[in-house]
């Protein structure tokens, strides 16, 4: 029987191995003949473009040549820049020059007839240009936008025309504008600035007017557009004019076509890929598309092959590898199925001894089985994802107070309300993520609050698709009684050394208690109040006077300032303290956080000169919290600081203290519940305490900064 299944499953290995090499193989070689298709196809037609775009740059080039020799004439260039200097109406101006009455006076008149009697020969001058280099027509405008030389007595600038008028001015340099129609045939105009004479503007830059020539581009459009029967453009030019892409037509209104979604551009060209293109029957044909921009024009040339076109030789060769894939998958199937029929006749009746074996075998386990949930101490469920229950234990069944036979098909609304709830928690959180998860949850079992410790795993089938989970209910309610027992004899053992270091020294109450609700405060302030940071700050606040025990009580209560060896003397309750707690497992780095609060930033601490981040952040908190404290405090030799004078303190340089901690002590105390504390500190400063020494407010910062 093993040697059947492992055959088979051996057989259907190999061919599910060959079925995906196939696969595999014929995809990529599709995937590679697909890539060399489109490669080909985007040098085919960028090949096309490029020329194309060759044509209309040499034809622009010979336009912008043509222009650029008529605005430089430098009798148009002195005049232009003596109207513009001398701020001459252009209307009046060509009134005059077309010898129409003006209503102007006789100073005007004087000026206008000076300019007036130059413009014959400028109008000969641009006549002879427009009939030279065949134009439509063409004029010269003030840098007001205002026409004054011009082939006709009116000409009306649209908005639209002085848009572009406008960004010829600004950026100094020719502008194409939208191509149109003028009667039958597609034209443009270019405007060009016209400059200063150089004897007249040193630089050679200032732009006095502004010609604008209308000429024709239906040849040089003609010459890019090459149409098929269907209408369809295998090369055309577009425009792009204020981020719209138009394809330009001559036999379509107006001259311009707009296109559909996906030939977006930035004014850098279009990069080959399939869109939907227009044809002149109004039919829109997917293609290969790609543009190339023309230099110095907004124009783009197209270039574009059908689809069918371009892929016909691929769909060719995919289909006969389609072919070749599935003969190739047909033979292999036929070959494994002759194989597996050998197999299967040659060891029917052997699977079949084998099968019955094993059932026996199974259903001896299932009993067995059986016999272990029934007895196990903890609780086990079987469910689906929908909440449908397949299997519980003894234990489960007892929990649920139903029998085990009853509770299997149900559905898990008709369990209490606690093991309901849990049950659809669990089921929530192993769907979105499949993995081993252990919950700790409180459930009322039996009119009581019992503790479980709940291991949920997922169920797959042979697809490794999630069915359902099993979860196993461990009752921990007497492991965490206990815990929390042993939780309170440590914290009524540290409360009795609390209260045995604060009876040797009047000053010493409530310390311990307000370093640990400050530093608890801070460190929560600065987000960072993970359960076990908090749990060291409080045993470790309420242990930090331990080692001042063993020091006398003569050096504790003298007032006045202590000498070097009386402080070297007071520097070793650290020592103090790390023998008496050094035995003690806390389970936390307590020991840690009191063995370093005293040291300092900058080295000046004790009792080891830690510097920087030597230093462990919880003792970094606990010595802005114990030394604000004490600062709020009196002292047998000084009275309490007020809160400003005490945070002048933290910020004295170079630091002794955290910064970042230092300041969260200023922004907290600035909240309720900072003022809430500080008013509290001060409140304890006021109870009953032996009288204190005081003593000049020099001597008095003195210390205040030595004991800092």
């Amino acid at each position: 029987m093993a040697k059947g299944k492992k055959s088979a499953t051996l057989i259907v290995l190999f061919l599910s191995l060959a079925i995906v090499l196939i696969v595999y193989a014929a995809n990529w070689i599709l995937q590679t003949a697909y890539t060399q298709m489109r490669h080909d196809t985007e040098q085919n037609l960028k090949t096309a473009a490029t020329q194309q775009v060759a044509l209309l740059t040499v034809w622009y080039g010979a336009i912008s040549s043509q222009i650029k020799s008529f605005v430089d004439v430098d009798m148009l260039r002195l005049f232009a820049s003596e109207v513009d200097s001398a701020k001459v109406d252009a209307d009046k101006l060509r009134a005059f020059a077309f010898n129409k009455e003006q209503d102007v006076s006789a100073k005007e008149a004087e000026a206008l007839s000076v300019f007036s009697a130059r413009i014959p020969g400028l109008l000969q001058l641009l006549n002879e240009f427009v009939k030279k280099n065949n134009f439509f027509s063409a004029c010269v405008l003030n840098t007001d936008l205002e026409p004054y030389l011009l082939m006709e007595e009116e000409l009306e600038i649209t908005a639209e025309q002085k848009e572009y008028l406008r960004k010829a001015l600004e950026q100094r340099k020719p502008v194409v504008m939208p191509i149109h129609k003028l009667g039958r045939e597609l034209a443009v105009d270019i405007v060009f600035p016209i400059f200063a004479p150089q004897y007249i503007d040193q630089k050679g830059d200032r732009v006095v007017a502004l010609f604008v020539g209308t000429c024709s581009v239906q040849k040089a459009i003609s010459a890019v557009d090459q149409i098929d029967a269907e209408g369809f453009f295998t090369s055309a030019v577009l425009e792009y004019q204020h981020g719209v892409l138009e394809l330009i037509d001559p036999l379509f209104p107006g001259g311009r076509r707009e296109l559909p979604k996906g030939w977006e551009t930035k004014g850098d060209g279009l990069g080959l890929a399939v869109r939907s293109e227009p044809t002149r029957l109004e039919k829109p044909v997917l293609a290969y598309t790609l543009a190339l921009p023309v230099n110095d024009l907004p124009w783009f040339v197209l270039e574009g092959i059908r689809t069918g076109v371009a892929e016909a030789s691929f769909l060719r060769f995919r289909k006969n590898i389609y072919v070749g894939a599935g003969l190739l998958i047909s033979l292999t199937v036929i070959l494994i199925a002759a194989l597996w029929w050998w197999i299967v006749g040659r060891r029917e009746r052997a699977l079949a001894d084998q099968m019955r074996k094993l059932y026996i075998i199974a259903n001896e386990q299932k009993q067995i089985l059986d016999g272990v949930n029934t007895a196990l101490s903890a609780g086990i469920i079987l469910n689906d994802l929908s909440g449908k229950i397949y299997y519980v234990n003894q234990k489960y069944a007892d929990m649920a107070r139903m029998a085990p036979e009853r509770m299997t098909g149900m559905q898990y609304t008709q369990l209490p309300y606690e093991l309901a709830r849990s049950l659809v928690t669990h089921t929530i959180a192993i769907n979105e993520k499949p993995e081993l998860t252990n919950f700790t949850e409180i459930l009322s079992i039996a009119d009581s609050a019992r503790h479980y410790l709940t291991a949920c795993s997922p169920c797959v089938d042979e697809k490794n698709c999630l069915m359902g989970m099993v979860s196993v209910y461990s009752d921990i309610t007497e492991l965490i009684e206990a815990q929390n027992k042993a939780q309170r004899m440590v914290r009524q053992t540290v409360a009795v050394l609390v209260r045995a270091i604060e009876a040797i020294d009047p000053y010493l109450c409530g310390q311990s208690d307000s370093t640990g609700t400050l530093a608890i405060s801070l460190v929560r302030f600065l987000q960072q109040d993970d359960a076990e940071a908090v749990a060291t700050l409080r045993i470790a606040a309420s242990l930090s006077q331990i080692g001042m025990i063993q020091l006398p009580r003569s050096l504790l209560l003298k007032t006045g300032m202590l000498s070097p060896e009386e402080r070297l003397e007071m520097q070793k309750h650290v020592e103090y303290a790390r023998s008496a707690l050094k035995g003690v497992d806390f389970g936390l780095p307590v020991l840690e956080a009191i063995t370093q609060m005293y040291e300092r930033i900058d080295g000046s601490g004790y009792p080891n000169h830690l510097k920087g981040d030597e230093i462990c952040f919880n003792a970094r908190i606990l010595a802005v919290a114990n030394t604000f404290c004490a600062l709020m405090r009196p002292r047998s030799y000084r009275t309490a600081h007020t809160t400003e004078s005490a945070l002048e303190i933290f910020e004295m340089k170079p630091y002794k203290y955290d910064p970042k901690v230092t300041q969260a002590l200023r922004d907290y105390l600035l909240t309720e519940d900072g003022k809430v504390f500080l008013q509290k500190l001060m409140g304890r400063s006021q109870e009953t305490l032996p009288e204190t020494e005081k003593k000049p407010e020099t001597e008095k910062k003195t210390e205040a900064a030595a004991s800092a």
